[in-house]
C-alpha cells in the first residue's frame, strides 16, 4: 500500500509529507469514499484541520483524488484511479441506501447526454442508488 501511496504522489511531483501519505492510505484502506471528517477521524496523527483541507485541496487540484457530491450536500472523496483519456470526465459511482457508502464504479457503461448547442461540458458524474452486495444479502424485507 506504501507503494501505491509513494507512486500516487511520485506521479503528481507532490512531496511525501507525512499528512499526504497518511490521507491516502487512510482512502486506500477505506475501500469507498470519505468525508473530511470521517478522514480526520480516522487519521494516528491529529493534523490540524486546516492541514487537512489544504492536503485534501492540493490533492483535488492534481487529480489524486476527486470528490463525489451527494444528494443531502456531503462530498466525500475518493482516490483517482487511472482512467481512459476518452472516459476520463464520464465517471459514475454507487451510493448504497443500507450502509451509505459510496465506490466508484470502474467504468461507465452509458452514454454521456447530447447538450444543446455551444454547451461544452467538462465533466459529470452519475451517482447510481441502491443496495450493496453486503446489505443486499442481509435485508430484512418480507415480500
Amino acid at each position: 500500500m506504501k507503494d501505491e501511496v509513494y507512486t500516487l504522489l511520485g506521479n503528481k511531483n507532490l512531496s511525501k509529507t507525512p499528512c499526504r501519505v497518511e490521507i491516502l492510505n487512510t482512502l486506500i484502506e477505506a475501500g469507498t469514499a470519505l468525508s473530511e471528517n470521517d478522514i480526520r477521524n480516522k487519521l494516528s496523527y491529529n493534523f490540524d484541520r486546516t492541514t487537512i483541507y489544504r492536503t485534501i485541496k492540493s490533492f483535488l487540484d492534481q487529480d489524486v483524488i476527486h470528490s463525489i457530491s451527494l444528494d443531502n450536500g456531503e462530498v466525500r472523496y475518493a482516490i483517482t484511479r487511472t482512467r481512459e483519456k476518452h472516459i476520463e470526465h464520464f465517471h459514475a459511482h454507487f451510493y448504497c441506501d443500507g450502509c451509505t457508502n459510496v465506490y466508484c464504479l470502474p467504468r461507465p457503461e452509458f452514454i454521456p447526454p447530447q447538450l444543446p448547442e455551444g454547451f461544452v461540458a467538462s465533466g459529470f458524474d452519475l451517482l447510481i442508488n441502491g443496495k450493496c452486495k453486503n446489505c443486499h444479502n442481509h435485508r430484512q424485507d418480507i415480500w
